[in-house]
Parts: structure tokens; C-alpha cells; sequence
């Protein structure tokens, strides 16, 4: 698509078309999306199993995008960091009985609870 719009940029010409070799439904989808992105028309001709995709870069209207697919794949397949860890509550069953005494004895201080 890249190639299809410098092409269609260096010619005289308003308008430059590649079709595609016959493909399934789902890889015909991406060219549409794909396509979308760049600012090309794409049209599905002939009927199944001969369906193919004819993408038209035209110029002034199609541009490549700032970020390419393979930078954003790449920034996806980094390692992210983990979840945090939640913390639970020890009950008195797990043998931490006066640390679940010092939390039941502390005090609540409501600042909003107002007394005159």
C-alpha cells in the first residue's frame, strides 16, 4: 500500500489500482481495514472461491500513516508489568490473632462527623 501510494504521488496520474490474488474472507477484511487506514479504495470483485480485493490509491486522498504496523506490533508484544497483588485480611485462623486484634482496636475518625 505503501509502494501503491508513492507510486500514484511520482506519477501523473490521479489515480493507481493493484488487485490481489484470490483470498478467503478474513484476509480480505484486513486489506479493507488496512486500506481504510491509508485513505485507498478497496472493492471485493468475482464470487467465491475466486473473490479478490482491487485497492486504488488516489492522489492527495491517500497517505500513509505516521506509525507503521510493525512498530505497533512490537510495542504490543512487550512484556507489561504485572497486576498488582491483592491484599487480603488475615482471619485468626491463619495464626496472625493479635495483628487482627490491633486492627479491630484502632479507632475510626470520621472528620466529617461533626459534635458541638
Amino acid at each position: 500500500m505503501k509502494a501503491l501510494i508513492e507510486a500514484v504521488n511520482k506519477s501523473k496520474h490521479t489515480k493507481k489500482s493493484h488487485c490481489f490474488p484470490p483470498m478467503n474472507r478474513e484476509h480480505r477484511r484486513i486489506i479493507h481495514e488496512l486500506a481504510q487506514v491509508y485513505g485507498i479504495e478497496s472493492v471485493s470483485y468475482d464470487n467465491e472461491p475466486k473473490r479478490n480485493v482491487v485497492i486504488s490509491a488516489v492522489k492527495g486522498k491517500s497517505v500513509c500513516p505516521t506509525v507503521t504496523l510493525t512498530s505497533l506490533l512490537t510495542k504490543e508484544k512487550q512484556a507489561r508489568p504485572p497486576p498488582p497483588i491483592p491484599h487480603h485480611k488475615q482471619s485468626e485462623k491463619h495464626g496472625n490473632s493479635s495483628t487482627e486484634r490491633r486492627f479491630k482496636e484502632e479507632t475510626v475518625i470520621d472528620y466529617f462527623d461533626v459534635q458541638d
